[in-house]
């Protein structure tokens, strides 16, 4: 058994991997850009919208934060790679914290969120090859079932 980065079990032979969707579809995307471009507006504190994006980023840190758990390798350093990509997201975020522009905001959060799931994809991809080479190398697994 497999454990997805979802808490689902799934046999390691399956292909369910190749299903798997991380992050905004096209539509969901478009909703935020929608919600949270506002070109007339200055933000404030008390704005929603800023409100809005503040938490849409936060749920893109967190989603960063949950993917790179699946990085379990170290780099050449022997660092690993789930550290190296915290720090990295940590630095990103601390480096356009203070933007102000809804436009701009939005656009860091659509293109993480592009980012993630690239990564993502890539990454199961590579895992699902993983498996089936592992598969083919030592046979399917053993059902309990009678021949």
């Amino acid at each position: 058994m497999l454990i997805t980065s979802l808490g689902r079990r799934i046999p390691a032979c399956s292909r369910a991997f190749s299903d798997i969707v991380f992050g905004p579809d096209a539509g969901q995307l478009q909703e935020i850009i929608d919600r949270n471009v506002s070109q007339n507006n200055k933000l404030t504190s008390a704005d929603p919208t800023l409100r809005t994006t503040r938490r849409e980023a936060l749920a893109l840190y967190r989603e960063i934060l949950r993917h790179s758990r699946l990085f379990v390798w170290n780099d050449e350093t022997g660092r690993p790679w789930r550290d190296v990509i915290r720090k990295s997201a940590r630095q990103e975020f601390d480096t356009t914290r203070h933007h102000t522009d809804p436009e701009m905001v939005t656009r860091l959060i659509v293109t993480g969120r592009d980012s993630v799931q690239r990564i993502t994809d890539k990454f199961m991809k590579k895992r699902q090859t993983i498996i089936d080479d592992e598969v083919r190398r030592t046979g399917p697994p053993h059902g309990g079932g009678a021949s």
